[in-house]
């Protein structure tokens, strides 16, 4: 049986344009901000696609949104989840931190992150999650 894997994840500035496979996502978050009143980031799913691929956010306090979709092969028990995503979370939020805190680092959320630096972070993160487990920093 495969293992759960990440297919994708997105930053999505407060600027941004975005893809329209994102689009379902964005109305969660601002249906679900008026009752995160303590300081929750993690919104939990979001969006299923079907029964092999689920979409996670956690919103920034700066409020750029990660959105993070994990894919099951058929047969491997759904879109993932077990509670493992806060951690990706948390290691893509400190990546981008560091990314951001970069005093030579042009912050224009209107155009895709070209850093190699971070992008070869954010793969990391990605590759070496697994379902139920946190992400190393």
């Amino acid at each position: 049986m495969a293992t759960p894997h990440i297919s994708c994840i997105a930053l999505i500035g407060k600027k941004a344009r975005y893809p329209t496979s994102l689009n379902a996502t964005l109305d969660v978050f601002s249906s679900r901000l008026p009752m995160k009143t303590n300081g929750d980031s993690d919104f939990g799913m979001l969006y299923a696609v079907d029964d092999t691929c689920a979409l996670y956010g956690w919103l920034t306090n700066t409020g750029v949104k990660i959105v993070v979709a994990v894919e099951s092969p058929v047969g491997g028990g759904g879109g993932g989840g077990g509670g493992g995503e806060v951690g990706v979370f948390r290691a893509l939020q400190t990546a981008y931190i560091g990314l951001v805190c970069n005093p030579f680092f042009e912050n224009d959320e209107t155009r895709p992150i070209t850093s190699r630096r971070f992008l070869a972070e954010v793969r990391r993160i990605a590759e070496t999650w697994r379902p139920g487990a946190q992400a190393a920093p």
